[in-house]
This record gives structure tokens, sequence and C-alpha cells, in this order.
């Protein structure tokens, strides 16, 4: 794509074809993780199958609309980035947990998301004024967690899926890496909207070839109702009670400092400068998006991790491609036999893919680490050593936390939230307050 004269990467406007391309790129990625949380939940609750499938539509439309206002925005709501925002998966537990309360059900998850979400709109300027605490050494830590943390789900979606009895066939493996084969070619032989594309035509080819090979199952294609209307208080009207706001407020608390880092990161991505009033921005979104998910039945939100690797894959940084798929994600929400089409991907190839993104991710991390000052400042070292160590705990060995008292268990499950936390309070330890992490001390000198 060539860059407009005189507009950032960021706000150009693509022509139609190529946007509408890219922005259903960005859907293809981001639809299995809008998907899986309300099927996980709707099971958890037992929900009937036409329950089910209007759980799922109210989360595209929900997903649909936070993006819209995290992308476009609208006075102080809205990072203004090219971020897709969806169901984080950190709010499960909690909701199956508040879902199955005697005498609560998915009202009362409702009624706690709607409460969680105004008050985070309400504390949103208080999260603008810890920007100064993420220098590059802090979000290049960041960013790392962010592609290490993915790359176990690519890989279990290579491998044929979660629960899969023949997990790891080389059939599978195969068709990722076929998908990989095909992005790389995309990327060397393509021309500039081929190698944009190049995700979207690795999932099309690898696809193909495994339903060809009949690993695709079309049976949920084939019996999704044509057309269906997300409606507010589709699940009856909210209820509100103390321990229920506790429980999912804590969650948002920590998807909060999560959002914190991702915006930063990803602005340090795009080459576009965070600052601390657009930080407060993206929260006060993310609050004003949970707040209406609740009165749809859906639930928190926060950015997609999925898409920051399309992103930064495709080099295509324009917030309004992301803002279209959330448009599209929008109208998905009333033909669910569409979304079924997405759905019918073989997971093999969604691998492949994810092995791409993924990695781009973890790799931007590192190149964002490489610029850190380590010769006049050998305390980013620490700071870069000790936040990886501890940041891949989570996905190198999940049971060293599993002792811990069960609210820790919300931000230890987490890379990403690990990382910042770990990271900001190093940088301020070693650093000092100022967060100038790169040149704020001399050398250590030998003992």
């Amino acid at each position: 794509m060539t860059k407009t004269k005189g507009i950032h990467p960021v706000d150009e406007i693509l022509p139609l074809r190529p946007m509408l391309a890219l922005a259903l790129q960005h859907l293809a990625v981001s639809y299995v993780g809008s998907v899986a949380v309300p099927l996980i939940i709707a099971n958890a609750l037992g929900f009937s199958q036409h329950d089910t499938i209007l759980l799922i539509s109210a989360t595209f439309f929900c997903s649909g609309v936070a993006t819209l206002l995290q992308t476009i925005g609208f006075w102080r709501f809205g990072v203004r980035l090219p971020i897709m925002n969806g169901v984080a998966f950190s709010s499960v537990s909690a909701i199956i947990a508040i879902g199955t309360m005697p005498g609560v059900g998915i009202s009362g998850v409702c009624g706690a998301v709607i409460l969680g979400g105004i008050l985070i709109t309400l504390i949103a300027p208080l999260a603008g004024r810890l920007r100064r605490f993420f220098p590059p050494v802090v979000t290049g830590c960041i960013v790392t967690a962010i592609g290490v943390q993915l790359l176990p789900v690519a890989y279990q979606w290579a491998g044929g899926g979660h629960g899969n009895a023949n997990f790891g066939k080389p059939g599978y493996l195969a068709i990722a890496l076929l998908v990989l084969v095909t992005i790389l070619l995309f990327n060397r032989y393509g021309g500039p909207l081929m190698r944009n594309l190049a995700v979207l035509g690795g999932l099309v080819v690898g696809a193909l070839v495994a339903v060809l090979f009949g690993m695709g199952d079309l049976t949920p294609m084939r019996e999704a109702p044509w057309l269906i209307a997300p409606a507010p208080f589709e699940f009856g009207m909210p209820t509100f009670a103390i321990l229920p706001f506790a429980t999912i407020f804590i969650v948002m608390l920590v998807q909060t400092v999560e959002s914190m880092g991702l915006f930063i990161s990803i602005g340090d991505l795009v080459e576009r400068e965070v600052t601390p009033g657009q930080v407060a921005d993206g929260i006060r979104a993310n609050g004003l998006a949970s707040a209406v998910a609740g009165v749809f039945a859906g639930f928190p939100f926060i950015a997609h991790m999925e898409n920051v690797g399309l992103v930064i894959l495709s080099g295509v940084r324009s917030r309004w491609v992301v803002a279209l798929c959330g448009l599209i994600f929008c109208v998905v929400a009333f033909f669910p036999k569409f979304g079924a089409i997405l759905a019918a991907v073989p997971a093999p190839a969604l691998g492949g893919a994810g092995i791409a993104m993924f990695g781009i991710v973890a790799a931007a991390g590192i190149q964002s680490l490489a610029k850190v000052d380590y010769t006049n400042n050998r305390y980013n070292m620490l700071i870069v050593a000790l936040t990886l160590a501890m940041a891949f705990i989570p996905i190198l060995q999940p049971s060293l936390f599993e002792q811990l008292p069960g609210w820790s268990q919300s931000v230890l499950h987490s890379s990403v939230v690990v990382a910042c936390v770990v990271s900001v309070v190093l940088n301020l330890l070693l650093n000092g307050a100022d967060g100038e992490g790169d040149h704020a001390h001399a050398p250590l000198q030998q003992a």
C-alpha cells in the first residue's frame, strides 16, 4: 500500500476493495477467539442451542460496537489505534462462577458487567496517569510476552484443536505447514496487496486443501439459522448484587492493567505515541463497551491480541481497516450462517496462520528490547531478565501457582499481566519514579 502524503498510516483510509479484503482478514483471525468464550460459558450455564446462538450473536454485535468505539471513538472515548476488541478468556472463570451462583444466573452476570463497566469508565483518568511508568524497556517486555503467550494457542490449533483424539496427526501438521509456506510465498513473490493479504491467502489455501482431505466439519453451517436478532435484555432484566459485582470488578481491574500495556505497546509498534490522555480514553472506551455489552448479555471487552500480529505481518496500520472489521462483526451477528462458514475453517489452517502471526509479535517485542540501552544502564538487563523469567511461568509451568490463594489466579494466569506488573514495579524500583528507564543510571561498577 502506498502511504498517503501527510497522513499517518494509522489514520489512512484505503480504497474500498483492499480495505474490505484486509478487514475480512482481521475477521477470519479474530472469529475463533470471539466464538470460543460464549460457547464455553453457554455450555457451563446449560443454555439451549437457541440461547447459545443468541449469546454468540450478542457477543459478536458487542465486539463490533466495542471495536468501533476503540478505533473511531467519540469525544473522550477510544484510543484510536488499529485494535480489535473482543471478550477476554480471563473473564471466563469469573463469569461461570457468577452464573452458577444460586439465584444469580446470566442476569446476575449482566448486572455485574454493567456496574463494573460504569466504574471502569469513571476511574479511567487514574489509569491515564500511569502512562509514565511504561518506558521502552517495559513495553518491549510486554510485547514479547504477548507473542509467547499466544504461541501455545497456535500450536494447539496446528495439532488439530483442543480435545482432538488424533492431536498431532501428520496430516494436521502438513496443513499448518502448507499455510506457513503459502504466507511465505505471498510475502516473497506477491505484489503489495498480496503481501498484505498473505495470512488470508494462507488460510484460504489451507482450508480448501484440508476440506478436500475431509478435515472440515460443515454440520454447524448447515444447522445454523439464516437470521437472528440480538436484542437488549434478551435473557431477562439484569440483577445487581455485591458479590457478583466484586468478582467481575476484580477481573476488570486486571484487564485494565493489561489494556494499558497493550495500548502503549501497540502504539510503539505502529509508531504512534500514546499519551496519558489517550490511555484514559482507551480504558474509558473499554468500560463503556462492557457496560453496553451487559445490556445484551455480553461480557467485559479488551483488545484482541491475535490481531496485533496481523497488523505487524500485513504492514497495514490503518485503524479504519479494523473499524470496518468491527462493522462487519455487527452485521455478522444477525446472520449466523455466515459466521458458521468461518467456524468451519479447520483448526490446522488456523494453526499455521497463528504460528506466523504470534511469532511476529514475539519478534517485534525482541526488536523493541534490542533498542533499550543496556550499556549505560545495567538495571535494564535485570528488568528484562526477571520480567521474562516471571512472565513465562504461566506458559511453561502453570501449575507453579496452583497452591496460591484463589484471588491471585486472575493475575497470575496471564503472562501479559505478569509482564506488566513485574516490569513496571522493577523499573520503578531500579530506575526511579520518573520512568526514564533507559538513561536513568550510569553503569554499575564491578565489585
